[in-house]
């Protein structure tokens, strides 16, 4: 795990858990937006950086080890917290660890826990390693998932960011990429949520909705105080990572 640090002259603090599978210069300009305002504590977790690479294992390691590192450096209070995907399923489980108080709370589309066998989970959990490994080995089947349209900084050369993106996916092992999908599903919390005085929002993109109904379902269960925000035309992650001054620009105005 990597921890980079943006905005420190800024007195309140704000932990970004990114999603998965994406290099980290992918949200350095919705961060940079958000230091602007608040001191950012950028987590990359295991197997997301290859200068640095070691295997991810899971979502209870990556939080663990966030907590020990915030710990370290004096911070035992967060002004704010952000989790994408899975890691919004890192943000829940910081939260309910309860081991650093947060005041304020984005989950954005985050990932929740299966309720179903465990063989059917490692049904699933083969299925997302082999599409993964599909997207790797082949450009069309990536542009398939992620329209460059929707996704790409620049359209018109599309090809030249999805290269790159696959030479980064390049970089994960079998065992990052299966502990990935496997841990972002199937992450442990306690069954009933302890109480959280933090005030909770989960976003979920109207283009995502039909995709994100179960987490936000199991959301809803399980928070049921947290409050849900649509945002407007967006599918998953292109919201922070395609818009980030729009991003920036929501986040701030719900964490101050």
């Amino acid at each position: 795990m990597v921890i980079r640090e943006f905005g420190k002259g800024n007195k309140r603090n704000l932990l970004f858990f990114p999603g998965s599978c994406e290099p980290w210069q992918v949200f350095a300009p919705a961060v940079k937006q958000l230091a602007k305002n608040f001191y950012v504590i950028l987590v990359t977790p295991d197997g997301h950086d290859p200068e640095n690479y070691t295997d991810f294992i899971s979502v209870e390691k990556t939080v663990d080890d966030t907590v020990l590192w915030l710990k370290q450096h004096g911070i035992d209070r967060l002004d704010a917290l952000y989790g994408l995907s899975f890691g919004g399923g890192m943000a829940l489980r910081l939260l309910v660890t309860q081991d650093i108080a947060v005041d304020r709370a984005v989950i954005d589309a985050g990932t929740s826990p299966y309720e179903y066998p465990k063989w059917v989970c490692k049904l699933i959990g083969v299925r997302d390693f082999l599409m993964m490994k599909a997207g790797i080995a082949s450009i069309t089947v990536m542009k398939a998932a992620f329209p460059p349209e929707r996704f790409a900084r620049d359209p018109k050369n599309w090809k030249h960011e999805y290269r790159e993106l696959r030479q980064f996916l390049k970089t994960f092992s079998n065992r990052t990429i299966w502990n990935i999908f496997w841990s972002a599903n199937n992450y442990k919390v306690p069954p009933k949520a302890p109480e959280i005085n933090t005030v909770i929002q989960f976003w979920v993109g109207t283009e995502e909705w039909g995709s994100r109904f179960r987490d936000l379902k199991w959301y809803q269960r399980y928070l049921p105080q947290m409050e849900v925000i649509k945002i407007p035309g967006m599918m998953h992650g292109e919201f922070a990572g395609v818009h980030p001054e729009k991003f920036a620009q929501k986040a701030i105005a719900f964490f101050e």
